[in-house]
Formats: C-alpha cells, structure tokens, sequence
C-alpha cells in the first residue's frame, strides 16, 4: 500500500507486516530507559587499560604493559603473550625479550595457538577441568581459570593473550565478552602498529657494521632500562668502553681492516652479554653496554671478563696476517636504593658522563683496564 506523506510530494513507502516507525520522541525516550548491565570495575580497568596501551611509546613499552602491568591493574596473577612470528622478524625486534621468560612465546608456526580456539577465534574463560590449561600458563601454579584472548588482524590470527585468574573473580557476561572483545582489538591493533613502527626505527636506530644500537638507539635504551632499574628498585650497571690506539690501527693497515677489527671485537663483547644487556656502538670505536640488575661488584667481573677475552683475541684479517688489540672500560653503576632519583633524563646524562670520565681515566693509564666511577649522592 502506498500513500501520500505530505512532505513536498515525495512518497514514502510502508511495508504491510513492519513494525510501526518510532517517532523522535519515542527513540529518545527508549534510548533514555534502556541499560546494560556491566561489571563496572572491569569496566573502569579496561578504560585505563587502554589508555595505558594507547600511551605506550613503542614495542617494548607495549610488551611491557601486557605481560608486566596488565595481570597487576587487574588483580589476576600472570599474564602470557603469544605473538605469531613466521620469519623470526619479531625476535630480531624485541631486543632483550627474554626478561620475560616463558611469559612471551614467538611461535613461527600458528598452529599451536589456532588449537586453542574454534574455528572463529573468540574469547573463552577456560577451568582446570579443560585440557588447553596444559598448553597455556604452563609451570603456573595457583590458576583456576585462564581466560584466552585472541589477537587478529584482518581476520588473521597474529597472537593469543592469556590471563592466569586465582579464583573465579571475573563473571562474563554477554556485555563483559563484549567489553573483552573490544579489548582484545585494541591490543591488536596496538601490536601491529608497534611491530611497523619498530620495523622503521630498526633502521634509524641500528649501526650497519656491528648490527648494535647506534647513539640514537642508545638514547631509547638506556631511558628504557632507567625506567625499569626504577620500577623493580634493581641496580644499572653502564660499561663505556674503546679499543685502545684505533686511530692508529686505522692509519697503519687502513679502512677496511680497521673495520674489520671493530666488527669482531663488538662480536666478542656481545657474546660475552646476556640476553638482558644491550650494547652500542656510540661513534667510532667507542662502545657502550647496558647490564640490567647488575651492581658495582657483578659490573666488575663482567667488565674483566670482557676485558681480559678482547687482550687474548686474536683476528684473523682473512689475507693471512693476524691482528691484536685491547680495550678500556669505564664503569658506573646506580643503585636506585642507595641514590633515589627523581628526573630519569637528568640520571641517564649523569651516568653517561661519570662512565665516559671515567674511559677516560682508564685511556690515561695506559689502556686496558677498567676505571670506576660512582655518582653524586644528591641526584635530582
């Protein structure tokens, strides 16, 4: 049936058995009248969590928050990140990923997170009656419930997050697994931005010879591990070191050797590192090594170490000549507990400067050895 509407001879058209049309005033009021029930604590925890995400200033911050502070904001006990890493591209990214144990898997194949879900991936609040709590949260003890998110991206499953629950504190609901689906997105999203972000600061920030931190990557390192020294109230040790004489070394046997030289004794130093320390090559052949929860005593023997492994090193120039050298080491340590510090800008200059005087007291002294340096009492 049609008629006319009366609005400037336009025709509207009813269809026989529709509902009647809400007028504005009967939208407005149902819009007024009708609720959703939410858990409104995870309501305002997943609020801040995102932000909390959204604020988080590149991939290493991310994983930070996802695996450190998100089983703290909300009261659960652990949290786990599986990340879908085919062509070990993420393991290359997530310099000093193995801080977090077993709480961050780089699967390069996906099947193992794909057997956790249906054939669409969505959020599920498993018990221990469930076999999959033999595959996620292993070694865990004091788990009642996991509760596994999937992470995707077009459609495609890029990683599975999952949350350690001691007791059944969290009741979903069709709204709740709404709010945790919307959770799950932003994180995803966060994760493939963080991954292409850090894909092109890999360029900017990474020394083409010795595939190390370059000086601006080393500015991101050592705020990164200030800030952390900071939150677990743990030491940071900084080792400033040089190869003694290069100047010389590159006069006497000229470019391509002296390079040489530099790459294999930042090859020798680095696989003297943890998988927690991080090293960079500042300019020229001056170095330096981040050793996270490392006092002055530790830093001392690391540095000896290294120092004593380049003096023994022997480098074969591939044209049957073997070439030899030494290094000199600076070292400077902070103790959040003994020197509390309020502008972490302000302590990453201070340390810088004490490590390299005192590379340059250890260069004074002939050259292979190691100087301490330790900072003002009165840091702001």
């Amino acid at each position: 049936m049609v008629e006319n509407q009366g609005n400037g001879g336009v025709q509207g058209e009813e269809i026989q058995g529709a509902p009647p049309v809400a007028s504005r005033a009967e939208l407005r009021e149902r819009r007024l009248v009708e609720t959703i029930k939410l858990n409104r604590y995870l309501y305002f925890q997943t609020q801040q969590l995102e932000h909390m995400l959204l604020d988080a200033e590149d991939l290493h911050a991310l994983l930070e928050v996802l695996i450190v502070s998100l089983p703290r904001h909300f009261s659960f006990r652990v949290s786990e990140l599986w990340l879908h890493d085919p062509d070990d591209a993420l393991s290359g990214l997530i310099v000093g990923g193995a801080r977090y144990g077993r709480y961050l898997q780089l699967q390069s194949d996906a099947f193992d997170m794909q057997e956790l879900y249906g054939a669409e991936p969505d959020i599920e609040l498993i018990d221990a009656t469930d076999s999959r709590m033999f595959e996620v949260l292993k070694s865990e003890h004091g788990i009642d419930y996991a509760l596994l998110l999937p992470l995707t991206d077009a459609g495609r499953l890029i990683g599975s997050l999952h949350v350690g629950i001691g007791e059944d504190s969290i009741n979903l609901g069709d709204a709740e697994e709404g709010l945790l689906a919307h959770l799950a997105a932003i994180i995803s999203r966060c994760l493939v931005q963080a991954i292409a972000h850090q894909r092109i600061s890999q360029l900017t920030m990474v020394d083409a010879l010795t595939h190390a931190s370059n000086a601006l990557g080393f500015e991101r390192d050592i705020d990164r591990e200030i800030a952390r020294a900071r939150r677990a109230n743990k030491p940071l040790s900084l080792l400033m070191m040089e190869i003694d004489e290069y100047a010389d070394l590159f006069k006497h046997y000229g470019e391509e050797r002296g390079q040489l030289v530099l790459k294999k004794v930042a090859q020798r130093i680095s696989s003297d590192l943890r998988a927690t320390d991080m090293m960079a090559r500042l300019e020229e052949a001056h170095l330096a090594v981040l050793i996270p929860g490392s006092d002055e005593s530790l830093g001392s023997d690391i540095a000896e170490r290294m120092r004593r492994d380049i003096d023994e090193f022997s480098i074969d120039d591939g044209r049957g000549a073997v070439l030899q050298t030494t290094i000199s080491i600076g070292l400077v340590t902070w103790e959040p507990r003994q020197y509390p510090a309020v502008d972490m800008k302000q302590l990453a200059v201070q340390m810088r400067s004490a490590g390299t005087k005192a590379l340059e007291d250890a260069r004074a002294r002939g050259g292979n050895t190691i100087v301490l340096s330790r900072l003002a009492t009165l840091l702001v």
